[in-house]
């Protein structure tokens, strides 16, 4: 079969716990989804079965769909797998003498790094990761440089090469390379890296000044290491994706989503696959953006509830809400990305009670892809929050994923019973207080990440996606003063990261450590922001993105002095001048007591500037979303009602409404259940719902 040869397509896959998701996006502006189980086993087996889902949509096969495709997105979980899993590399450490055990000690935080406030309560549980680098292969050579760059003792080649065999006698099969203030001076790692050339050509190398040249002996380390432990396990992954992609007749580079929120391509995530770490939850924070520059709303709150975890993130003026430090498996490490806060909250989390409290419980625990919730019927045997909606009647066994699967209903109540009878409740009872407790989590993960962070939760519109997003929305929606929250574009809510991934634009985030304090030295800063940037016009250029399609935007991270935690603020355009210079400290202390409260600033403490950094963004053009073509009010889409459980209420007949049929502008009042092929909404007793142009359903609080 061949594809309509009118039409070219932009293809994003991101891979989840559960699901793998596929968005193509058509050149007459429309939108098809497609859903295939994610394979743990081998992720490039569900990577392109739901591809070939969408292109069965689309009529076509896999080669007339990617031989018709001018871009490829993907949001892999390859690299944040093979760590959480120690799956990776085996990889050996080469450190100035007397530093190969700061990967080990870490920071103070290390035991707690990344975890949620109920594990912290357990603080006697707590634990340091286990090392990525075991001691045996970490290997310390002679040299130094200063803390102004200056070789104060030259290194060590011929020690270089006996730690080189030494550590290729072991089987390494990756070398990371940190040495102390090499971001001042990199003479000494490039040096390294040659001689590692020429004794073991074959490794997977990865040197901290490359990568992470910033202050911060440890986290510069961890990034080393853990970038260079994953190398080769993301570098099989991505070859065999790119091979078949290019077999099926795909003719471009594939683009990769990163943890920073843009996109880099197939080549540069080999090289650097740390940025792909957790990519797949700051996919749909980038596609929030996408839709609210078309919605017109410049503050968003990004909530996805998928099958293992809830995500929030933030967008504020239109741009996301960022950190400087990444935290995976507790091992806290120089990327800069996406603020995205999780839980393990998702369908399916698992419930039970805790024999010792007598408490009803939901979650971490995961169900996942494999075996899934017990209404799968995939084997599944304890109860999930997918399970309780099931019961709860709020998804339909014979409507689920557009009829695609059907689920098994009194499996889920089989499974929910002993849960039930441990606390005395009804089956009904126990999962209504499941599904309270669950969304409960959710809506305080989101006053964490706003109220608490200094931001306004009312200023905000909250976006539900994820498949079980819009399922729950109406639920822990509720309490944070907001007027509205939106299901984007209805039915593509349920692989919303998957748009979020294609709609992501070329992104390179650029380093560079400039330490000078208030009031500033403008010659070191003026120097340090022309490299960047000519940097980051070189790699555009090596891109071929032409100048209009071209941003380039200054950032710098201040803190008081003897504070160890910087505040990333953005630097205006045009030249750094006197008044320039004066007005960063004026920004930062803004930003300062937005986030810890107004009079927390002291600028008597001083002000210090340590990072100079450079955001590279090379615009990508994407076909315009079509308005949605369908005429008629909400009446036009309701089907035979069905009896609905709601807390308080009991059961009780609930209007049930087909969203593919419903028109722009319909609106209906709750309690009432919208099924779409992909996803559920739910809205509540007195909530009400309606459809806009585009296809988003704005449900009123």
């Amino acid at each position: 079969m061949a594809a309509s040869p009118t039409l070219e397509y932009q293809c994003g896959v991101d891979i989840g716990g559960t699901f793998t998701d596929c968005v193509i996006l058509d050149s007459a502006g429309g939108i098809t989804v497609a859903k295939a189980s994610s394979t743990p086993q081998d992720f490039a087996q569900g990577f392109f079965d739901s591809l070939a889902e969408g292109a069965r949509k689309l009529g076509t096969d896999l080669d007339g769909l990617l031989s018709n495709a001018t871009l490829a997105f993907h949001g892999a979980t390859v690299a944040t797998n093979a760590i959480v899993q120690r799956l990776g590399a085996k990889v050996g450490l080469l450190a100035t003498r007397g530093h190969g055990d700061a990967i080990v000690i870490m920071r103070g935080n290390g035991r707690t790094a990344g975890l949620t406030p109920a594990s912290l309560l357990h603080a006697s549980q707590t634990y340091k990761p286990e090392p990525l680098v075991p001691r045996r292969l970490v290997r310390e050579i002679d040299e130094r440089i200063d803390a102004d760059g200056e070789v104060i003792v030259r290194l060590d080649e011929d020690g270089v090469r006996r730690a080189v065999r030494e550590l290729v006698a072991e089987g390494v099969e990756a070398l990371a390379v940190c040495l102390l203030w090499s971001f001042r001076n990199d003479e000494h790692e490039r040096r390294v890296k040659d001689i590692i050339a020429e004794e073991a050509p074959d490794l997977f190398v990865t040197i901290s000044s490359e990568l992470a040249p910033k202050l911060g002996e440890y986290e510069r380390m961890t990034a080393t290491v853990m970038n260079s432990y994953i190398g080769p396990v993301v570098a099989r992954y991505l070859t065999k994706v790119n091979t078949r992609v290019a077999e099926h007749g795909y003719k471009r580079k594939l683009l990769l989503m990163q943890c920073s929120g843009g996109v880099f391509t197939e080549s540069e995530a080999v090289q650097r696959p740390i940025l792909t770490t957790s990519s797949g939850p700051v996919g749909g924070v980038t596609g929030s953006v996408h839709l609210g520059r078309l919605m017109g709303r410049d503050h968003v709150i990004a909530t996805d509830m998928g099958g293992t975890s809830f995500d929030v993130g933030l967008v504020r003026d239109r741009v996301p809400i960022t950190v400087p430090l990444s935290v995976v498996d507790q091992y806290e490490y120089f990327v800069p990305m996406v603020d995205v806060r999780s839980i393990g909250s998702g369908g399916g989390s698992i419930v039970w009670v805790d024999d010792v409290q007598q408490a009803l419980k939901v979650g971490p625990q995961s169900a996942g892809a494999e075996p899934g919730p017990v209404c799968y019927g995939r084997g599944g045997v304890l109860p999930t929050v997918t399970d309780c909606d099931v019961i709860l009647g709020r998804l339909n066994p014979d409507n689920f994923l557009g009829g695609r699967m059907r689920l098994d209903a009194e499996g889920s109540r089989r499974a929910m019973q002993p849960v039930a009878d441990a606390l005395g409740l009804s089956v009904e009872e126990a999962a209504a207080g499941a599904v309270t407790i669950v969304e409960s989590a959710m809506h305080d993960l989101i006053r964490q990440t706003t109220v608490e962070s200094g931001y306004d939760p009312r200023e905000f519109t909250l976006l539900a996606y994820g498949g079980a997003g819009p399922v729950h929305v109406g639920g822990y929606a509720r309490g944070l003063g907001m007027r509205e929250a939106v299901v984007p574009l209805g039915d593509i809510a349920s692989t919303w990261s998957a748009l979020g991934v294609a709609s992501a634009d070329i992104l390179h985030v650029l380093d560079r450590t400039a330490v000078t304090r208030a009031p500033f030295d403008g010659d070191l800063l003026r120097a340090a922001y022309d490299d960047l940037e000519a940097e980051a016009h070189r790699l555009l250029d090596d891109e071929e993105i032409p100048s209009e399609r071209r941003i380039v935007r200054r950032f710098a991270e201040l803190r008081y002095t003897a504070q160890i935690f910087e505040i990333e603020i953005s630097l205006p355009d045009g030249p750094l001048d006197d008044a320039a210079l004066a007005g960063i400290v004026d920004e930062f202390e803004r930003r300062y007591e937005e986030l810890y409260g107004a009079g927390t600033a002291f600028s008597a403490a001083g002000v210090e500037l340590v990072t100079a950094r450079v955001k590279a963004i090379g615009a990508i053009p994407r076909p315009a979303i079509a308005e949605r073509k369908i005429d008629g009010d909400a009446a036009d889409a309701r089907v035979e009602p069905r009896d609905v459980y709601w807390l308080d209420l009991g059961w009780v007949s609930t209007e049930i409404y087909r969203g593919e049929r419903l028109a722009p502008g319909a609106e209906l009042a709750g309690p009432a259940i919208v099924e779409m092929p992909d996803t559920t909404i739910v809205v509540h007793p007195e909530q009400r719902g309606s459809m806009d142009a585009f296809g988003n359903f704005i449900l009123t609080l």
